[in-house]
């Protein structure tokens, strides 16, 4: 465990003001860090000016949290979607062309280009500040291979890799469409990472397992460090205010695309059929949209097609203290989660659990779905049940139950950061 006052660098390429959901947990565990008396450095992207907007900032805020912002280097239009304009499109295609000619293994790693002026920040941070914990969050997972080269300069370096996705087992940054020895690069880096780093820990139960299956060692370097609660972004729970209104509130990305499209179908479906067969309660139903990362065009053109504009509504996306007192008023908060997460409890859950608020969860069955329905905190219903299930929700035929006995307290922030520093740090 860190002596007291000792300082920490934690690596994130998303950090806030840098918008998006990756960024989030860095934020939440700095700022506990160093109100438990721990300066924390960070080092994270710069990122563009169409790259700010994080709803995080007054994390970033907190005293004792340092900020250390290094040029994006890696070019925006490679992950920016959509793509508007000529010119956009035309440097899409000269850098598909020039990247994979400069890089080996995973060109779409937003890492990839960090690699000299990472090393020499962390190392004048390192030195400066006598820093034995260095926490390397990925993906870009290329961050963590740049910080293996941290190990020969700094022997005594206790490395941390926090793996917040799958890396080269996992279909997504690329993976799966880089050709057999780009994927072998990456393997080659991964298991570098795995031999160098002194612990290896991930939100996620199957990514831990996996580690460990495929690395093998002391059990004890690898180590599940969930997404946290952070009380005080949520307030209080209230509950619906007494008025006739059936409210569902959405916040949040809609992740999965393919299937993400057709969870978005399935309930437009289900609001139609519920119009049909209860157009009493349909009239005083009302669903919130607070899509966080996506335009919403699309989405709100196939609303209006369905002749829903005036029960489904789309608002701007809300920093945590402004959306979780909407939420809190909510009767069902319904969440989509693509196959591939149907093993993953993260914060989107706890977070609503402290509210005490119904989640309608909708996707296959898995870890998610049994904690939902075995510690009776909602509902889960795979896409097809949507149908049956959303127009008695909505005739309150059906109501969820939410038993407001069940214990929070592993999920809460500083919980969660004192097993950080006594289970992981040294």
């Amino acid at each position: 465990m860190p002596r007291p006052g000792e300082a920490i660098l934690v690596v994130s390429h998303t950090f806030p003001p840098y918008r998006g959901i990756g960024g989030r947990r860095w934020a939440k565990f700095a700022k506990a860090l160093a109100r438990k008396g721990h300066p924390v450095h960070v080092i994270c992207s710069a990122g563009g000016s169409d790259l700010l907007g994080s709803l995080w900032n007054e994390d970033r805020a907190t005293p004792g949290v340092t900020v250390h912002e290094l040029p994006q280097r890696y070019p925006t239009v490679l992950f920016k979607r959509p793509l508007t304009g000529l010119w956009e499109k035309l440097a899409y295609r000269f850098w598909m062309r020039l990247l994979p000619m400069r890089v080996k293994g995973n060109h779409f790693d937003k890492a990839v280009l960090w690699e000299e002026q990472f090393q020499t920040k962390a190392s004048e941070l390192i030195e400066a500040h006598g820093i034995r914990n260095v926490i390397v969050s990925g993906a870009p997972f290329r961050l963590m291979a740049h910080a293996v080269k941290l190990k020969e300069r700094f022997p005594d370096l206790h490395l941390v890799a926090d793996f917040r996705d799958p890396w080269t087992w996992g279909h997504v940054y690329g993976h799966g469409t880089l050709g057999a020895e780009r994927e072998a690069h990456e393997r080659a880096l991964e298991a570098a990472v795995a031999r160098t780093f002194d612990k290896l820990i991930s939100p996620a139960p199957a990514i831990v397992e996996h580690l460990r299956h495929t690395y093998g060692g002391e059990a004890s370097r690898y180590v599940r460090i969930p997404h946290a609660i952070d009380p005080d972004e949520l307030g209080q729970p209230s509950g619906p205010p007494d008025d006739g209104l059936f409210r569902m509130v959405y916040a949040g990305s809609l992740y999965g695309a393919g299937e993400a499209e057709a969870y978005f179908e399935a309930l437009l479906k289900a609001l139609q059929r519920s119009r049909e067969l209860h157009p009493e309660a349909f009239a005083n139903c009302r669903v919130d949209l607070y899509i966080t990362g996506h335009d919403t065009a699309r989405y709100e053109a196939r609303v209006a097609g369905a002749g829903l504009s005036d029960t489904v509504r789309f608002h701007a996306p809300l920093p945590a203290r402004e959306i979780f007192p909407i939420l809190a008023q909510a009767d069902v908060v319904p969440i989509f989660i693509p196959s591939g997460n149907k093993d993953f409890l993260g914060t989107k859950f706890t977070e609503l659990f402290f509210l005490r608020r119904p989640v309608l969860h909708i996707g296959v069955p898995g870890l998610v779905s049994r904690t939902i329905t075995e510690n009776r905190l909602g509902a889960s219903v795979q896409v097809i049940e949507l149908g049956s299930l959303l127009p008695r929700l909505i005739a309150r035929k059906v109501v969820l139950d939410v038993d407001p006995s069940y214990d929070l307290t592993p999920h809460l922030l500083d919980h969660i950061t004192d097993r950080l520093l006594q289970e992981v740090m040294v």
